[in-house]
């Protein structure tokens, strides 16, 4: 277990950022149809690329998975049976949480692990023309 408490430095606005949750909560309706509405919200937090490492080969090519790292406060999951992952929309990219956990270097701070949600985020919005990882 981690004995250093980096509380103070986590907490400093000097290290945030700001994105967007987004979260969707599945509802079965009268016919028995599932529908997910969704929300966002926007949280602050210590977020940075993650290491990047994930090549991807397949038949159709190659590309390295896009991840982000996030350290926050901010209440985020990453589903369960009633409610689907959340997502992160952070420089007008969008993330899918893929794993959580307790920080162990600060008290109440979460950190996550997110996976770009697309595989060509180029064609997502006004970031057209910075190539295929943002």
């Amino acid at each position: 277990m981690a004995l250093q408490n980096v509380s103070d430095v986590i907490d400093d606005p000097d290290f945030w950022s700001e994105a967007i949750l987004i979260q969707a909560i599945v509802t079965v309706n009268g016919v028995g149809i599932a529908e997910a509405k969704r929300a966002g919200t926007a949280f602050t937090g210590v977020i940075w690329p993650g290491n990047g490492l994930g090549l991807v080969q397949s038949g159709e090519g190659d590309w390295v998975e896009g991840d982000l790292m996030i350290v926050t406060r901010f209440p985020i999951d990453t589903g369960r049976r009633e409610t689907a992952a959340d997502g992160v929309i952070f420089g007008d990219l969008p993330y899918t949480i893929t794993n959580v956990q307790l920080w162990p270097f600060g008290d109440q701070f979460t950190q996550a692990v997110c996976k770009l949600a697309t595989i060509n985020p180029s064609l997502t919005g006004p970031r057209a023309n910075v190539g295929a990882l943002g």
